[in-house]
This record gives structure tokens, sequence and C-alpha cells, in this order.
């Protein structure tokens, strides 16, 4: 049987166990690696919100970029008549946010996948309402009602427009000399977010 005052024993004892220093100083070790692993989760998390509403951005823009490419390059020198019965010219651009929009015009190439007894022919209208860019289209060429317009962005600003005229000058301002008249490209500047964007488009068969 041990004796109880074996100083084997007692030293033992001694070393057995943690004292309040240590256990102070593991506590505080923890919490500091506790805290360093939030922050670099919330960094994380943080950056993947940042990159998806880039990224998202990104996809608006490209759709839009697409679509006004799509429907400008396909520009027909075709007036039409608008509701009261009035020839409209060819293509039209209008600065203020509502009536026609800032462009109006009639691409060709529609699709009629469905066999339906219309023209290939469509009428677009992109307009800036509210700092949202909207395109329309119309059921038919001539007349018909607009359809609800597609929202492509939204937080747009300064929105200024240019055209090419087929003397081969930029002009800030696009007037027909005769309704079938079609400018040669077509410049769109805007600021979204912060940042300037400039696009040119040509238009129909058009040149710069």
């Amino acid at each position: 049987m041990a004796n109880p005052s074996d100083p084997q024993l007692d030293r033992f004892q001694t070393q057995s166990g943690f004292t309040l220093v240590e256990m102070m100083v593991a506590l505080f070790l923890f919490s500091l690696l506790s805290v360093a692993g939030v922050v670099l989760l919330r960094s994380a998390v943080d950056s993947n919100e940042a990159t998806d509403a880039r990224l998202g951005e990104m996809a608006q823009m490209q759709r839009l970029i697409s679509l006004m490419e799509a429907d400008l390059s396909q520009a027909l020198q075709r007036p039409y008549r608008d509701e009261d019965g009035d020839r409209v010219a060819a293509f039209i651009s209008q600065r203020e946010t509502g009536g026609r929009g800032f462009l109006s015009f009639t691409r060709g190439g529609q699709s009629n996948i469905n066999n339906a007894p219309r023209s290939n022919m469509q009428r677009v209208s992109y307009r800036l309402n509210n700092g949202r860019l909207e395109r329309s289209q119309h059921e038919s060429t001539d007349g018909g009602a607009q359809s609800e317009p597609a929202i492509l962005l939204e937080g747009i600003s300064a929105l200024e427009l240019r055209f090419r005229t087929k003397r081969g000058q930029w002009v800030n301002r696009w007037q027909t000399e005769r309704l079938n008249d079609l400018p040669r490209a077509v410049e769109l500047r805007f600021a979204l977010a912060g940042r300037s964007y400039r696009h040119v488009f040509l238009v129909g068969t058009g040149y710069l």
C-alpha cells in the first residue's frame, strides 16, 4: 500500500493537470482561431455574392448587346403606319421616355415556328423608362397592339445616342430626309452602377 506522504506521489499529483493560467491561454488562442475562421468564412461568402452579382450584370449586358445586334442588323427600309393610319419613318429616335421610345424600327427575320399567317417582319421599340431599358414588339407591322415590355437592364442613367449617316458623319439626332432612310450605325452610351458603357451597332447592311 502506498504511503500518502510519499514524495513521488506528491510530484505525480502536481504534474498531472493544467494550471489556471494555462487554461486561460488555451481558451484565448482558441477564441482567436474561432474569430479568424468566422472572418475568413464571411469574406468568402461576400466574395461569392459579389462574383454572382457581377456575373448576373455581365449576363444581362450580353443579352442586351445580342438583342440590339440582332434587331439593328436586320433593320429594314420600310416605313409603317401607326394606330392612326399615319405613315411613320422606317427608323425613328425620340429622346423622351414615352411615346415610341428612343429607338423604333422594323426588322426582318422574324421566326414563325407555328406557321401563323403573318409576315416575317417585326416592329420593335427600345425605351428608357425610369432607369429601366425596355424592349417591346408589335403584333403586326402596321398598327397593332404593343406587347408587354421586356426589361433588359435596370439602373441606367445618362443614356446617349449617336448616328452615322450615309455621308459618314456622326450626328447626335437622327433626322430623315426620306421615310425609308436608315442610319449606317448607332452608337449607344450609358452609365450603369458607376460604370460607363459604349457599344456601336451596324444597322441593316450599313458600314462604319
